[in-house]
């Protein structure tokens, strides 16, 4: 934070809602996350045939 400039840092106190924003940076990384999958992938994640919280699970423990 420290390295940022203070007229930009200064700007970010005019916003109100901070649970929106950091929702929307998740959901932002989601779907940079999702570019990165093949399209049959995605489609199945769509059509609800992968459990994405579920694959992320598994992986994180191991």
């Amino acid at each position: 934070m420290k390295t940022g400039t203070p007229s930009a840092l200064a700007q970010l106190t005019v916003l109100t809602d901070w649970t929106e924003v950091a929702q929307r940076e998740i959901e932002r990384r989601a779907t940079f996350f999702l570019q990165k999958l093949p399209d049959d992938v995605i489609h199945s994640i769509a059509e609800g045939e992968v459990d994405v919280r579920k694959a992320i699970g598994e992986i994180l423990t191991g």
